[in-house]
């Protein structure tokens, strides 16, 4: 995912790539190929990219073990700017430097974290999951189970015990 810079004129540019996930190091999980439709912005010996990112993946429930399949979409911005020009009045996050004699942009590891991190913590298959029967493991989403609540783990009882003291303690 390599944009020639050297040479282009000012104005805006824009650029399409499709790539396989395994070309980006991104193997697990990501199981389609992954589209970018980017924007470049010459002006004045700086580059702004602006990038849209569209990815597919298969996980499986954190609720209830199934698996699904997921669209990402995400997107992300950069400033590209040549070695040894002013870096102050721009976003530490967002500024790549572009080194002396280096006429390319490769966008591709940009491509990858932006992609890694809209990669949601709690990987749901629906947001009405109910997930499994804590007690048998039936997937709830399927059918109801037999089980019956056993009312709360005895296990607990002495903390829940030290915390009521705690809390009249402080009174």
């Amino acid at each position: 995912m390599k944009i020639q810079v050297g040479g282009l004129s000012e104005g805006l540019h824009s650029y399409s790539f499709r790539a396989e996930p395994v070309e980006l190091g991104l193997e697990r999980d990501f199981d389609e190929e992954i589209a970018v439709e980017a924007t470049l912005e010459k002006s004045s010996g700086e580059f702004f990219l602006r990038a849209r990112l569209a990815a597919h993946a298969t996980w499986v429930c954190d609720r209830c073990t199934a698996e699904f399949r997921n669209t990402i979409a995400a997107g992300y911005q950069m400033y590209y700017i040549w070695a040894g020009a002013d870096t102050g009045r721009f976003d530490p996050a967002e500024i790549q430097v572009i080194p002396p004699g280096v006429n390319t942009i490769d966008i591709g590891e940009d491509v990858r974290q932006t992609l890694l991190l809209s990669v949601p913590l709690k990987r749901i298959c629906r947001e009405e999951c109910k997930g499994l029967c804590p007690h048998c493991g039936k997937n709830l989403n399927e059918s109801t189970c037999g089980c019956t609540d056993t009312g709360p783990d005895g296990r607990w009882d002495k903390l829940k015990e030290l915390q009521n003291n705690l809390k009249h303690d402080a009174r």
